[in-house]
């Protein structure tokens, strides 16, 4: 069985009914909420325990309750209600713990508006561990997976000689196994890096996801924060600010104002310090409701040729649903030495085929603006879809180089299939079309430990023609294999599986990187030291995209392109005393007098 295209499997079973049985949210009363999403509508929640969020509208003030029908006490509780003490939209977060007991537990989420009557507006059941509904489906698709990598897995010899267990927890499945291989198949994953938590332990690429149509479609759901960075905020002190290593395009967290490298030091009123910054560097990134009140500190010019660290708030910030734009920034830098010089700088996030119009829309841009170069930062981008990095390679690697090959995918069985950089395999089965071209003869690329697999094989499938590709930053992952998708659902729910199934080569069969791509340039050596950096915080900042001074890998490649001289000393500076540090701190360059800085379209000479 060889997978192809996307699959689709219905496997029959049985679910609990949620939100009508134990209460009746359709009740007629008069209850003042409406438009009431349970994201656990359909399905038990896990009984390794979760948090979730019950969405609705409010005509006037409201408070939440949570009645506890069976399991006994504190199981769950309301973790986080959100504008309760207005109008409109409202969040309830509920936490539930790990369900170590025999039976299922139920819980009905009262809402109580002023003036209306309270209501029960949804029912929600934590499932047993081992249970006839779990076990059932954790057979289903524990089978349908053993289907697939039982012929189609990329190691299938060795995945062969298993002794498979099919009752295991579904999430369980492919680690418990997979892992059980050694090293027979370590190119689907690896360890962990000396520089990462968990360093040493081994991981894997193949996976299985429950998905949603938020999730398949191009939206996600949070504030639009990326990971963040921490620092001190003083030598010696509790005092502790995060500064986010991106904020999306069209999220809530940049229409309150918030950049790249703001440096975070109060949410919602409490100060951030040693004991509690750990649970707002996750919360902010990964928490998919509530609403927050921030304190950071940014640093910009002063008007005067120096900088200040200056002080903002945003207040009301609501995490939402928005359209996901794995643009991160765009500009054209320019030479003011030289103006035929212009650099087209884009930082992509990932490969998401849902998002190519924003990806066109950019490049199309760097047409019109006739840039010269162009620098490509992949710094955060894990990979994503084959067809669109063969679309972007192909506008990099221009008309005159279309009929080429971009890469050749190899399967288990020793079949080929072999895409061009024009167009995808077999009659542009991508859906893609022909690239646009750019028309450069070279390409400046920022890469780190967190580039892979689509986003690596775009400087693989360049070197495959001789095209001209330096690397600023450090190693990259190293995953030169690829994943063909399936999707399969259990009644109301869907899965999408991902193992891995080919490897990938370029023009010369050249695709040996499992340990990483090594970039001419290092910017950060990935080991846990700074002492032997140029950039200590890199691939993060405490400033934003364009300023060149923390900007450290783009600052070097802007000058490789221009021929200007790097401004970076090499010395270390300490702050001044005082609770407001000095992000010079926090960049072990101290940069030369003339230094500039956010970048909107153009930049000053240096």
């Amino acid at each position: 069985m060889r997978i192809r295209t996307i699959l689709n499997l219905a496997v029959a079973g049985l679910l609990a009914v949620f939100c009508a049985s134990a209460c009746n949210p359709d009740e007629k009363i008069d209850s003042g909420v409406t438009e009431v999403v349970n994201p656990n509508a359909d399905k038990n929640v896990s009984f390794r325990g979760a948090t979730i969020s019950v969405t609705f509208k409010a005509a006037a003030a409201w408070t939440a309750s949570l009645d506890l029908k069976t399991g006994g006490e504190d199981w769950a509780h309301i973790s986080k209600n959100t504008t309760s003490g207005k109008a409109g939209n409202g969040v309830v977060r509920i936490t539930f713990d790990e369900n170590t007991t025999a039976e299922e537990r139920v819980a009905d989420l009262w809402v109580s508006v002023e003036g209306y009557d309270a209501s029960c507006i949804c029912t929600l059941v934590q499932t047993i561990s081992g249970s006839s509904v779990e076990a059932e489906m954790n057979k289903a698709l524990n089978t349908y997976m053993h289907d697939i990598l039982k012929e189609d897995y990329l190691f299938v010899d060795a995945y062969n000689s298993l002794d498979v267990d099919l009752t295991v927890n579904y999430v369980d499945f492919l680690p418990t196994h997979l892992l059980a291989l050694g090293d027979a198949n370590i190119e689907d994953g690896g360890y962990y890096r000396t520089s990462q938590d968990n360093a040493g332990q081994r991981f894997i690429y193949s996976n299985i996801v429950e998905v949603t149509p938020n999730t398949k479609a191009s939206s996600v759901a949070g504030l639009g924060f990326g990971p963040f960075i921490s620092t001190a905020l003083a030598p010696g002190s509790e005092m502790m600010g995060i500064a986010p290593s991106f904020v999306r395009h069209g999220s809530p967290a940049e229409a309150a104002g918030l950049r790249r490298g703001d440096l975070i030091y109060e949410v919602n009123g409490s100060i951030l310090t040693t004991s509690n910054y750990r649970s707002y560097m996750s919360g902010l990134y990964a928490g998919a409701s509530g609403t927050y009140s921030f304190k950071f500190l940014r640093y910009e010019p002063n008007g005067n040729g120096g900088y200040s660290h200056n002080a903002y708030e945003a207040s009301s910030v609501s995490a939402s649903v928005h359209v996901y734009n794995p643009v991160l920034h765009a500009s054209i830098l320019t030479d003011p030495s030289d103006a035929s010089t212009r650099i087209g700088y884009l930082v992509y996030e990932s490969f998401d085929l849902y998002s190519q119009e924003y990806l066109e829309a950019t490049i199309e841009e760097f047409v019109e603006e006739g840039i010269t170069d162009m620098i490509l930062d992949l710094r955060f981008n894990a990979g994503g879809a084959v067809a669109q990095s063969r679309w972007l390679s192909g506008c990099i690697a221009g008309e005159e180089n279309g009929s080429k090959t971009f890469t050749k995918v190899v399967y288990n069985d020793g079949s080929v299939e072999n895409w061009k950089f024009d167009y995808g395999y077999t009659n542009d089965t991508d859906n893609l079309g022909k690239p646009v071209d750019l028309g450069l003869d070279r390409l400046y690329v920022i890469c780190s430990y967190n580039t892979a697999s689509a986003a690596e094989l775009v400087i693989n499938s360049l070197r495959g023609i001789d095209f001209p590709v330096k690397l600023y930053g450090c190693r990259t992952e190293g995953k030169n294999v690829g994943m063909t998708v399936s999707t399969t659902t259990y009644k109301n729910r869907t899965f999408e599986f991902a193992p891995i199934t080919f490897y990938v080569r370029n023009a010369k069969d050249f695709g040996d990187y499992p340990d990483g791509m090594e970039p001419d340039e290092w910017v950060n050596n990935d080991n846990r030291l700074s002492t032997d950096d140029a950039d200590n915080a890199f691939p993060y900042s405490f400033a934003d995209w364009g300023n060149l001074d923390f900007n450290i890998a783009l600052q070097w490649a802007y000058c490789d392109i221009t021929g200007k001289a790097r401004w970076s000393t090499g010395t270390t500076t300490r702050a001044s005393s005082g609770t407001v540090p000095d992000p010079a701190d926090f960049c072990r360059y101290e940069p030369a007098n003339g230094r500039y800085g956010n970048i909107i379209r153009t930049i000053d000479n240096h």
